[in-house]
């Protein structure tokens, strides 16, 4: 479904502030629809196996802060 064009344009007209508070909404309200079963049995199911490869050790953590770091440097090396 597409938004009309108006109602587009009318929706981007305030403020960053006060848009962030739409989109919020917008997103909270997506929360009271019902899941799909398949679709959240899929995602329990990967992130049980998630979990267990890192118990078992098989995958390595990155701290998300250099991971951010590392993903900052890279984009900016795009710009150059």
């Amino acid at each position: 479904m597409a938004i009309r064009p108006e109602l587009h344009d009318e929706l981007l007209k305030p403020p960053a502030d006060e848009r962030q508070a739409l989109a919020d909404e917008l997103y909270d309200s997506l929360d009271d629809e019902p899941l799909d079963p398949t679709w959240e049995r899929a995602w329990s199911d990967e992130i049980a196996r998630r979990v267990q490869d890192i118990a078992d050790g098989n995958v390595q953590l990155v701290d998300a802060d250099e991971m951010h770091a590392e993903l900052r440097d890279e984009l900016q090396s795009f710009d150059k």
